[in-house]
């Protein structure tokens, strides 16, 4: 598809635009309050079924053209919010942990890791990771609304399961791995935190 091609030019510019607004407004670190209060609810397995192929598929078979492209500008439309959710909460994980990382950041030795280094950098990673991605998708989730693809031929209506992987980026996978992260590293706060970040985080989407 045409916006298949144009993804890997829009994921270069939301790169720049991502890198731009890391160095320039220089984003400021906050706690984990700050996380469970701004956190917009998102179940991984929510997003895992809108981006089912097979899902897709009987839908495609089962209704008639104008019932799917109808429904399937509402699942574009979902996956947009849902995408902008995963990288709302990406950057919100990112910038809490964010002073842990600064010192592995600056030079600290791998061998010299902690458990608890280890899954920040690999939290922090994977926060850059998703928040990239998102502006990447909701950039080619934008083009399709921007031409109502969802009115076009059927077999040139967009796919919402080709947005699962962008660029090596499995979604699903990495932010379901980023929120288990969120909540091991949450249990040096207390259960009671523990407990509010999973409500958040990992509860039915709204």
């Amino acid at each position: 598809m045409i916006t298949g091609l144009l993804f890997p030019f829009a994921f270069g510019i939301a790169f720049f635009v991502a890198l731009v607004m890391a160095t320039v407004y220089g984003p400021c670190a906050h706690d984990i309050d700050h996380v469970i209060l701004r956190a917009r609810k998102l179940d991984p397995s929510d997003l895992e079924m809108l981006l089912d192929a097979g899902a897709e598929w009987k839908l495609r078979q089962s209704l008639t053209i104008l019932a799917f492209r109808a429904a399937q500008e509402d699942r574009i439309r979902l996956a947009r919010e849902y995408l902008q959710r995963v990288g709302h909460n990406a950057g919100l994980i990112q910038f809490w942990i964010m002073p842990e990382n600064q010192p592995l950041v600056e030079g600290k030795p791998r061998e010299k890791y902690t458990e608890r280094d280890s899954l920040v950098a690999e939290a922090f990673e994977l926060a850059m990771e998703l928040r990239l991605y998102s502006i990447g998708a909701t950039v080619r989730i934008g083009a399709w609304l921007m031409l109502k693809m969802y009115r076009w031929p059927q077999m040139l209506i967009p796919r919402v399961p080709d947005l699962r992987v962008q660029c090596g980026v499995d979604v699903i996978k990495k932010y379901r791995r980023l929120t288990e992260l969120a909540v091991i590293l949450s249990a040096r706060y207390g259960k009671n935190y523990q407990d509010q970040l999973v409500e958040v985080l990992q509860s039915r989407s709204v």
